[in-house]
């Protein structure tokens, strides 16, 4: 079993985005979506599609242009353009500007995922022509869940004993421990595999949008309803249910989605007919629970519901004989996603800084700084110059007069310039200070064109 594929829907017609969400979610995709060329670009920025499917009549930005950004920004990411008003020269003129084929509208279920399937093997054609067949296999399950420490090792162990059930889960930990990787991890080594795993964003919409993003509602149901959708629970049905972040789910809330867990059943808005469900979950959070019982702001009838398994992740702070082993995972993973076989791997003086760093964003920001350390680094190996930390004390100074963060080559420009002036130009200690040989120093002084006056040695 692959993970899900993921698909962002760029369309301004609420009905054509529903309508591709309930064909493509029912089939185990992923799916996003944004109703204009603007936010469909953020959500792009921010996440690595496999398959974009996007309108060419958008309110704010015209559709060839929104496909050029993806391209410049995604390469590897399909593009399927979809229009109500196709002609042979458009079409040619959308495919030689990067898109992989267009759909007409209006089209059917069958016609969306048959071109849906044909894109993914032409992009899967397209990897195995870059890398060797080894390097597409998709990590899975537990296999996804990086580290040899006791502590990840049993970790694995009791992930493979309570995926057999289909007992609630709480999944309790420190921001970037890896949360939605655990809730996965069961999904994926238990019996609903071939279901939906259905993620809910538990903060992330008001009461008033909560109730529908869970229950689905009725057309007319109310005002805004100008069509039927189905719920989270309905996509579920048979297999996961992921609560991410319960702790920011709204006490009223909280006492539907109990009544669900104990009846087995809901009914969506606007119809009083209730639905059977069959769905796994599991919840997350970083913060304590118990606590918000007391201070009255999380039911403790719903607690004890869903703290029927009780998985607590540890930090990396906890785990530092697994920093070099995902390190050195993550600077394979940006390597071949940017296509450069530079750098080839991690000096130990950087990884001795690293093992020395505290983490504070765990996993998830040991994954940024391995990312940027790529797109800085164009040697063999990655010193502790081309790591950046974004923990308390560790934040760069280098902001522009209006704030804003600037550019990481000018970054690492104004650092050699800094450091050489504190030196005396002394290139002996500067390269010390940077924890680099002289050479590599002074090449970055030749790459970012830094007038060096001779050593003062």
């Amino acid at each position: 079993m692959t993970e899900p594929i993921s698909i962002l829907v760029i369309d301004d017609e609420p009905v054509m985005r529903d309508s591709c969400f309930q064909i493509l979610s029912r089939k185990g995709c992923e799916v996003q979506l944004s109703k204009d060329g603007r936010s469909g670009l953020d959500q792009i920025r921010a996440h690595d599609f496999d398959v974009v499917i996007l309108d060419m009549k958008l309110p704010d930005i015209d559709g060839l242009d929104v496909m050029v950004k993806i391209k410049e920004h995604r390469p590897d990411t399909v593009v399927i353009i979809i229009t109500g008003y196709p002609n042979v020269d458009f079409v040619v003129k959308a495919i030689k500007m990067g898109a992989y084929d267009f759909i007409p509208k209006p089209f059917t279920p069958n016609m969306l995922r048959t071109i849906v399937v044909k894109a993914l093997e032409h992009k899967r054609h397209d990897a195995e022509k870059i890398y060797k067949p080894q390097d597409l296999i998709t990590l899975k399950g537990i296999d996804a869940i990086i580290g040899r420490s006791s502590a990840i090792t049993e970790l694995k162990r009791f992930i493979s004993k309570a995926a057999r059930s289909d007992c609630s889960v709480l999944i309790t930990g420190e921001t970037g421990t890896g949360k939605e990787l655990t809730a996965r991890a069961l999904h994926y080594c238990g019996r609903r595999r071939s279901n939906n795993f259905v993620t809910v964003d538990s903060g992330g919409l008001p009461d008033t949008l909560i109730e529908s993003e869970l229950f689905g509602h009725e057309k007319g149901s109310f005002t805004g309803a100008i069509y039927s959708r189905i719920g989270r629970f309905e996509m579920a049905h048979k297999g996961t249910l992921f609560f991410d972040e319960i702790s920011n789910m709204s006490y009223q809330v909280q006492g539907k989605l109990l009544r669900v867990l104990q009846e087995h059943e809901f009914s969506r808005i606007g119809n009083g007919r209730f639905i059977p469900v069959d769905v796994r979950v599991i919840a997350a959070t970083n913060l304590d629970l118990k606590a918000g019982i007391r201070g009255g702001t999380f039911r403790k009838d719903l607690y004890y519901r869903l703290n029927v398994i009780s998985i607590h992740l540890p930090t990396l702070r906890e785990r530092r004989e697994d920093i070099p082993i995902l390190a050195d995972f993550f600077l394979n993973h940006f390597r071949k996603k940017k296509g450069n076989p530079l750098p080839e791997k991690i000096s130990d003086k950087a990884i001795t800084s690293m093992m020395d760093y505290h983490w504070p964003g765990n996993v998830r920001e040991l994954e940024n700084v391995m990312e940027r350390a790529v797109t800085l680094c164009d040697e063999k190996e990655v010193d502790p110059f081309h790591l950046s930390y974004n923990g308390p004390g560790n934040q760069s100074d280098f902001r522009r007069d209006d704030g804003e963060l600037i550019r990481l080559d000018d970054v690492e420009r104004l650092h050699i310039q800094k450091l050489l002036e504190r030196y005396k130009h002394n290139k002996s200690k500067t390269a010390q200070a940077l924890d680099v040989d002289r050479k590599t120093l002074r090449n970055k002084i030749i790459k970012y064109g830094i007038i060096d006056p001779p050593d003062e040695e």
